[in-house]
């Protein structure tokens, strides 16, 4: 695929999903597979949560959250990583302190609407190919244009074990039940958003995503997005 076609037409895959689905790890090995540059978006709100209470801004002031976010540049690696005015915060962005206060941040439509225009900018990199992007509104609101958007479900128990599972290998203090209630209320809260909220539109491709391996799940991917964008699978 040529790099001079414009930055509008860059071809875009979205993951979305409810928390803890397993999105950002299939998006991830999607974009390595495809040589397509990787948006986690749900890292950047975290990003700026982490931001913000390290600036001792108040989460639930958006005019605050706007001063921290105009303050930084927040920046995506190939292999997921986020990088905050050249900080990587890594795990410290999984923390419960971070999940308790990411929904406040993100419920200000103005953070949003800010945030959503820095992580479309990606897609107007000159050497970006396309962009795998995965969130909770990557499809219906940062990128509704992408050819292909698929709908990562997963029940809560499966993404509560898994969320639990990811604290204690970064050795965040934590429990099943914890972990369990903490996405049953982000689920709540996303649930509130009316367009932005995760939810399956029409013309989504829904992954079921209890019961696949990544590599399996990769491979379903895979063949619908050369479906959609014409990907020779031979050469991923």
């Amino acid at each position: 695929m040529s790099q001079d076609i414009h930055p509008r037409k860059r071809p875009v895959v979205t993951l979305d999903g409810l928390s803890g689905s397993g999105k950002s790890t299939l998006a991830r090995h999607l974009a390595t597979a495809l040589g397509w540059a990787y948006l986690d978006s749900g890292a950047w709100y975290r990003a700026l949560t982490w931001a913000t209470l390290q600036q001792g801004a108040d989460p639930t002031d958006s005019r605050q959250v706007l001063e921290v976010l105009s303050r930084l540049s927040i920046l995506s690696t190939p292999d997921g990583q986020v990088v905050i005015n050249g900080t990587t915060p890594g795990e410290a962005l999984r923390t419960p302190q971070i999940d308790a206060s990411v929904s406040e941040v993100a419920d200000h439509s103005a953070v949003r609407a800010a945030l959503t225009e820095r992580m479309r900018g990606l897609r107007d990199h000159p050497d970006v190919l396309g962009v795998v992007a995965d969130g909770r509104d990557a499809g219906s609101v940062i990128f509704p244009d992408a050819g292909l958007k698929v709908f990562v479900e997963v029940s809560l128990q499966v993404r509560a074990a898994r969320r639990f599972a990811q604290q204690q290998a970064a050795g965040i203090d934590s429990s099943l039940q914890t972990a369990q209630a903490a996405l049953a209320t982000r689920d709540g809260r996303d649930a509130q958003r009316g367009e932005a909220a995760p939810q399956v539109h029409e013309g989504d491709k829904v992954l079921l995503n209890d019961n696949l391996s990544v590599e399996e799940a990769i491979r379903r991917l895979l063949s619908w997005t050369h479906a959609v964008h014409g990907i020779d699978q031979e050469a991923t």
